[in-house]
């Protein structure tokens, strides 16, 4: 189905949504975008654990359309408050979770519980839930650190990858999450989709904070006119999603049925017309990047530096994937080449420098 001639948007009219994770940089980017929709409900739970990247400041603008339970304190999904927000809910797009991955490896107990046991009791209540006769999707967001560390001959790397050598502790509990998902979906009757995320960039991103993402903090540091340090000299190759592109494979894949209980990658590389390509314009090495960063900023430098062994022992290598599954059922692909995405987050943070503070 070409969902762009079909008008897929049209299926959130009047829907009843939650977005975990909501005030954090891709959930808040979901609620802008949701809110042009016309659903009946948008609420919002998040947990707002300092240092992750939830913030109020995300939904500036279209706050009197949501409903943010607990905005002062947060509500993680693991509280049994959540059970009285999913009440007539039809969609959830659960987002939440730490990419914070030294912290994973330092500290594997509270990445756990982050990225694993909470998932597990949140599907338990969406099981009671279902239980009363209700009906439910659920979107997962699952991560591409889910296939750890890999070699030149897996890419670009496809869903059914086996991982070998895990990378750190949260892609092992991100990939048992999205286990959970797909087991409470089939066992209790409702549809999940997980969607496994690469590199994704954009607005509203905590990108004062190298935990949050590399990409971010380097505009961060180039803005600021700093010097970016390429661990390694930048060699390994990445592929970039910017978050736009994001928002309209979760959306897409929502409101599809072809994509109950399906797992997808997100990227750019997929196979077209008998052979792989890189449809976004959106597979670079880590040091292209930066000097594009650098560039478009207009300041800012780098220097090549030998990897810190902390950051060694979690580098995964050369990573992209294969996204050509996703394309083939619902004919998504990313329309933002990287140089444009680029363009576009430097303008935003030059627009909003209190993401900068």
């Amino acid at each position: 189905m070409d969902f762009e001639k079909k008008g897929y948007e049209k299926e959130y009219n009047g829907k009843n949504i939650i977005i975990t994770g909501g005030l954090g940089f891709i959930g808040s980017n979901l609620a802008h975008k949701l809110v042009e929709l016309n659903p009946n409900k948008i609420v919002i739970i998040d947990a707002l654990i300092k240092n992750h990247g939830g913030s109020i400041k995300n939904i500036r603008g279209i706050e009197d359309k949501l409903e943010v339970p607990y905005a002062n304190n947060g509500l993680n999904i693991n509280d049994r408050r959540v059970i009285n927000y999913l009440e007539g809910i039809d969609y959830v797009f659960n987002l939440a979770g730490s990419v914070r991955h030294i912290d994973s490896k330092n500290d594997p107990l509270t990445d756990l519980e982050l990225n694993l046991t909470s998932h597990v009791a949140f599907l338990d209540f969406c099981k009671d839930y279902v239980k009363k006769g209700n009906k439910i999707k659920i979107l997962f967001s699952a991560t591409r650190d889910i296939y750890g560390k890999t070699s030149e001959k897996d890419l670009p790397i496809k869903e059914d990858f086996l991982t070998r050598d895990a990378a750190d502790p949260q892609g092992i509990h991100n990939h048992s999450a999205e286990f959970h998902h797909l087991w409470y979906g089939r066992t209790f009757n409702f549809p999940v989709v997980s969607l496994r995320l690469t590199n994704t960039y954009g607005p509203r991103q905590k990108i004062n904070d190298p935990s949050q993402g590399f990409l971010g903090y380097f505009i961060y540091q180039a803005l600021k006119n700093k010097e970016i340090q390429l661990w390694g000299g930048g060699e390994s190759l990445r592929d970039f999603n910017y978050v736009d592109d994001v928002i309209d494979a979760m959306l897409m894949s929502m409101v599809s049925q072809k994509t109950d209980n399906k797992i997808y990658n997100l990227g750019s590389f997929m196979r077209k017309n008998g052979k792989y390509q890189d449809i976004g314009n959106n597979l670079c090495s880590i040091k292209d990047a930066t000097e594009k960063i650098i560039k478009i900023a207009g300041a800012g430098t780098y220097k090549k530096i030998l990897y810190p062994e902390e950051k060694k022992s979690i580098e995964p290598g050369h990573v992209y994937l294969d996204a050509t599954k996703i394309h083939n059922d619902i004919e998504w692909e990313p329309k933002t080449s990287f140089d444009e995405g680029i363009r576009k987050n430097i303008e935003f943070y030059k627009k909003n420098r209190e993401y900068l503070e």
